[in-house]
């Protein structure tokens, strides 16, 4: 393990290198041959073992690039976890999740049709970025794209489930809010006492269904406790993440940091408030996308994108000012703007 000298946080570590191409051996025999043999093809793999927002800003290049291989079979690989979003994403039902998979589209190239594994600047802690995600996963492989979010299309059997799931958990029909605190790096958290006073504002206008999802771990950290903000219905560590977005596509509001689950709130067109300190929105989304967000107006803003970064992983010279220092108040009036546009649109 890896440990963080700023936190304590400890990163999961990679297996070694011979377990890793024993790894990708044993995937081209139970995955890529078969596929070979049954369709007379070779496959494509699209690639980003990373985060879900991250996945999600792939699927405009993915979608794009599928009309090269008209003929082919597509393999989407990610973690194991967020297999559900080629699918609802439009991209490709068949998920495989294998860290290592770089190896595959290396040494054994040959046998597929394509291998495009999706990088963008902010990948890099060396270069700057100069633009949102989606253009940048797009750029290496020719192509212009725009910079709006995909659309994710849950299943309706999935609605229907949550739903009912909703009822039981005693949500009434009417407005209810979906906010999601972390963890993730600590440089992207807002403060615990900040999140109780939003909730806190927000029942005393009457919105008191206030639902929190995500769970309890990271999938690069190894994150101990969680701590449920008061007032809230906590569906923490209960609904996969699939259910997750269909819990949010029901919702009235989102409200999150940067994080994966802010990514499906606007692919589902959710009203979305997102908070913003040491990473800065115009890379993540588009204009009309961040018309609700808040963002940090601290001189150090954005110190994830600079070269040389101010924080290392997780830590920070400033003690995190920039998330300390986003208002209560602020976010609140945020949140029911995001609510009015959500009345007016029913």
């Amino acid at each position: 393990m890896t440990l963080s000298p700023t936190t304590g946080l400890r990163l999961k570590v990679r297996p070694s290198f011979l377990k890793r191409h024993l790894q990708a051996l044993g995937y081209v025999a139970a995955v890529i041959l078969p596929i070979i043999l049954r369709t007379g093809t070779r496959p494509v793999i699209f690639s980003k073992y990373s985060g879900i927002g991250d996945i999600i800003c792939t699927f405009p290049a993915a979608l794009e690039l599928k009309k090269r291989h008209p003929k082919a079979e597509f393999i989407y690989n990610c973690y194991l976890g967020y297999a559900c979003l080629p699918r609802i994403g439009g991209v490709t039902s068949h998920v495989t999740s294998l860290e290592s998979i770089g190896l595959v589209g290396f040494w054994y190239r040959f046998l597929l049709a394509g291998y495009y594994h999706f990088d963008s600047d902010d990948d890099h802690p060396d270069r700057t970025p100069s633009d949102v995600y989606i253009k940048d996963f797009g750029r290496p492989f020719g192509l212009t794209l725009g910079d709006a979010h995909p659309r994710l299309q849950n299943e309706p059997a999935v609605i229907e489930q949550v739903k009912a799931m909703l009822e039981k958990k005693g949500l009434r029909p009417g407005p209810f809010v979906v906010i999601q605190t972390g963890p993730t790096w600590p440089v992207r958290e807002w403060p615990q006492e900040s999140w109780a006073a939003l909730v806190q504002e927000l029942a005393h206008r009457g919105f008191t269904q206030i639902v929190q999802l995500g769970t309890s771990s990271h999938i690069y950290l190894e994150v101990e406790g969680f701590e449920a903000i008061p007032g809230v219905v906590s569906l923490v560590d209960q609904l996969t993440l699939e259910e997750s977005a269909a819990v949010i596509e029901l919702s009235d509001l989102f409200v999150g940091i940067d994080s994966g689950l802010l990514h499906v709130a606007v692919a589902v067109g959710t009203p979305s408030v997102g908070l913003w300190g040491a990473t800065s929105p115009q890379f993540r989304f588009s204009v009309a996308n961040r018309q609700l967000f808040v963002t940090s107006n601290v001189e150090c803003q954005g110190c994830h994108h600079r070269v040389p970064r101010l924080h290392w992983i997780t830590g920070c010279p400033f003690d995190i000012k920039c998330m300390k220092q986003i208002g209560v108040a602020e976010v609140l009036q945020k949140c029911l703007t995001g609510l009015a546009m959500a009345q007016r649109s029913l």
